[in-house]
């Protein structure tokens, strides 16, 4: 049975990326550091460059601080699928703190709450680390997968379930979780987030990392 079912939970927002009227991240109500850095293409949205914390943020949803559930979905795929010896390549979602971006400090830009997976097929919740491999998932990165993040409060407590499913099929390639999340940590901006090491640091790694399609998010804890 699925998250949907099981919560029955409202779309709250929903992006497919497919008007063609919209050709810049701008004009879908995202904010990030450097627009040219992302791009629409191919009915998805691209992240241009393989370098750390590239971030997009969402501008008109955000969670509140009501304790409640929250899901979101969204299908990613690398274009870059490099492995590196720390597992530092990955993609997916981050929760953040921030309420007004554009007189964020950098302090702040940093905080909140990575949820992804990496590019030897290893999932995370908070910091990546040097995980096993997941073959299954390696052989879906560039095809593309269906990323699903399902958030449940008790006690004033939160739960984080993530899951990496094949897109075909809908078989779970991976999961896993994290509970007694504070709840200011669950709280503020939504993002997505394309993070890859670039052994030249002061210089821009122009290699597209990864791609987003189909963003969904739903439940009592999204604010519009």
């Amino acid at each position: 049975m699925s998250c949907i079912k099981e919560h029955h939970l409202n779309t709250d927002y929903k992006i497919d990326f497919i008007n063609k009227e919209i050709s810049t991240v701008s004009e879908l109500k995202y904010w990030t550091k450097d627009a040219n850095e992302w791009q629409i293409e191919n009915n998805r949205i691209e992240c241009l460059v393989s370098c750390l914390d590239r971030k997009i943020h969402l501008q008109t949803t955000k969670l509140s601080s009501e304790d409640a559930t929250v899901e979101m979905k969204i299908r990613l795929g690398f274009l870059n699928d490099e492995i590196t010896s720390l597992n530092k390549n990955w993609a997916g979602f981050h929760i953040g703190y921030k309420n007004n971006l554009l007189n964020d400090n950098l302090e702040n830009f940093n905080k909140g709450i990575n949820i992804g997976v990496c590019t030897n097929g290893a999932l995370f919740i908070g910091s990546p680390s040097p995980n096993q491999k997941n073959q299954k998932i390696i052989n879906n990165l560039k095809k593309g997968l269906d990323l699903k993040v399902l958030i449940t409060n008790t006690n004033n407590l939160y739960k984080i379930d993530f899951s990496v499913l094949e897109v075909k099929t809908g078989e779970v390639l991976g999961r896993i979780s994290k509970k007694d999340i504070a709840s200011e940590e669950i709280l503020g901006d939504l993002s997505l987030i394309s993070s890859f090491q670039n052994p030249e640091k002061n210089k821009v790694n122009n290699n597209k990392s990864v791609w987003f399609q189909h963003w969904e998010i739903k439940g009592s804890k999204v604010e519009n």
